[in-house]
């Protein structure tokens, strides 16, 4: 009886090791969703400056990135890549790889761009394309519920809002994926009066760094009815 008693002990016991090592196992081997590249800019089969920079958006935050072997500025799921010196014209392809903030692999990935001359002008607002257009008076404010700004040629993603005017304002600026236009919404229901004039003032830079030419932004709404 003392035999069996003890051989089921044993049994219990080896089963109880067996459980563990299994669970510490599951454990060991749990792994990080991968990131994925969402967006690129200048997107894929596009043009960039000699003296440009490339904007890379994925699908989380990430820890590292990496172009070309040399490391890109990471900020939040974007990262921006410079080139250490000019690139030569023609056709470039570019390897890109990294890791996100929880770890996770991004398998490797790869932009194909053609570089053109350095760029050395500067960009400047759209203003025909901005919406309103920049510069409009006696505009309805019901009417405006959210604002796009929209620019001459790319922008680089750290492109931001420096004041805005009227000064009560509660808003939300956000760059498009493409640098092309920067949206404004306005939060907590917050709506325009009449005769109010919006002055967004911009800190900003092209994606070979020239600095935005004009960086005023403005239109007025119309009177108050008689």
């Amino acid at each position: 009886m003392k035999n069996v008693l003890r051989i089921s002990a044993l049994l219990t016991a080896a089963l109880m090791v067996f459980i563990m090592i299994g669970c510490g196992g599951d454990d060991n081997t749990k792994t990080a969703t991968p990131p994925t590249l969402k967006s690129s800019s200048p997107a894929a089969g596009g043009e960039m400056a000699a003296n440009g920079t490339v904007t890379l958006t994925f699908d989380k935050s990430m820890k590292d990135v990496t172009v070309n072997g040399t490391a890109a500025t990471v900020s939040g799921a974007t990262a921006t890549w410079k080139p250490a010196a000019a690139l030569p014209t023609g056709p470039l392809t570019l390897t890109i790889d990294g890791t996100s903030a929880d770890g996770g692999k991004l398998a490797t990935a790869t932009l194909a761009l053609t570089v053109k001359a350095a760029d050395t002008t500067a960009p400047d607002i759209d203003g025909a394309k901005c919406v309103p257009a920049n510069g409009a008076t006696g505009l309805d404010p019901a009417t405006i519920t959210s604002i796009t700004i929209a620019f001459t040629e790319p922008m680089s993603a750290d492109t931001k809002v420096d004041s805005y005017l009227p000064a009560d304002a509660k808003f939300n600026p956000a760059m498009a994926a493409d640098g092309m236009s920067m949206g404004i919404s306005f939060l907590g229901g917050y709506k325009l009066g009449n005769e109010v004039t919006v002055d967004v003032k911009l800190i900003g830079a092209d994606l070979a760094g020239n600095a935005l030419k004009t960086t005023d932004y403005t239109f007025t709404t119309m009177k108050k009815a008689e």
